[in-house]
């Protein structure tokens, strides 16, 4: 049986690509973990090729 935390769940091991290897992240380093926390998820509506953002950017490049 698994263990069990106070609200009855089972915890899960989260995994990260690192350096070309699929690695669990509670084996990370304190600056690979901190880069992990770092990363942000995407999503569309944050995507360079739409909304204003990409707008500023082309006009920058131009």
């Amino acid at each position: 049986m698994a263990n069990t935390n106070n609200n009855g769940r089972t915890p899960c091991e989260v995994f990260s690509r690192s350096m070309g290897y699929i690695r669990p992240v509670k084996n990370f380093n304190i600056g690979k973990y901190s880069e992990f926390c770092e990363r942000k998820t995407f999503t569309e509506s944050n995507a360079l090729t739409t909304g204003s953002r990409h707008e500023d950017l082309m006009k920058k490049a131009a």
